[in-house]
């Protein structure tokens, strides 16, 4: 199963790549910011990278204008309650995560699946702080996003395998 509508929570340089490479791919991508300054230097950061690859040959003008097309920025994450999956790509502050998570919790639809970028704060922990933990997983992506084509999905005890395997 696919995910046609992710949402993206921070668009600094990896929340910008996760939102790219997900919306080159065919997905309808809302990031949030914080504020409508930061949400205008995110689409200027995917812009500059997806004019970069046409440059190179690598992107078609045309897939680059849908690409952007695909993207829409946001500054309040209660206009995530149409997303499938949201990914959290903040700074390494679990207070923040746990109320992001806690947020999401109640913004988002009860079958959407909840991740994090984190690379240092247990899954477990930002799970507990749901009503959702079989729908939470760590989706550990590489930076730079655009170019490293990896990303380790980290999954709990609580974890559902149908959401893992989404």
């Amino acid at each position: 199963m696919s995910i046609d509508r992710l949402g993206v929570v921070g668009g600094g340089q990896m929340g910008a790549g996760i939102a790219e490479v997900a919306a080159r791919g065919g997905t309808d991508v809302k990031v949030m910011e914080v504020n409508a300054e930061l949400a205008e230097r995110a689409l200027e950061r995917i812009t500059r990278s997806l004019d970069r690859a046409v440059d190179r040959g690598k992107l078609e003008q045309s897939e680059r204008d849908a690409a952007v097309g695909r993207l829409s920025f946001t500054t309040d994450l209660g206009e995530f309650d149409d997303r499938e999956l949201v990914i959290e790509a903040v700074t390494e502050d679990e207070t923040l995560k746990l109320d992001i998570f806690r947020t999401l919790d109640e913004a988002t639809p009860a079958d959407a699946i909840l991740a994090s970028n984190t690379s240092s704060i247990p899954i477990t922990r930002l799970a507990a702080g749901t009503k959702r933990p079989e729908s939470v997983v760590g989706m550990h992506f590489f930076n730079p996003v655009p170019v490293m084509a990896l990303m380790e999905l980290v999954t709990t005890v609580r974890t559902d395998s149908e959401v893992a395997g989404r």
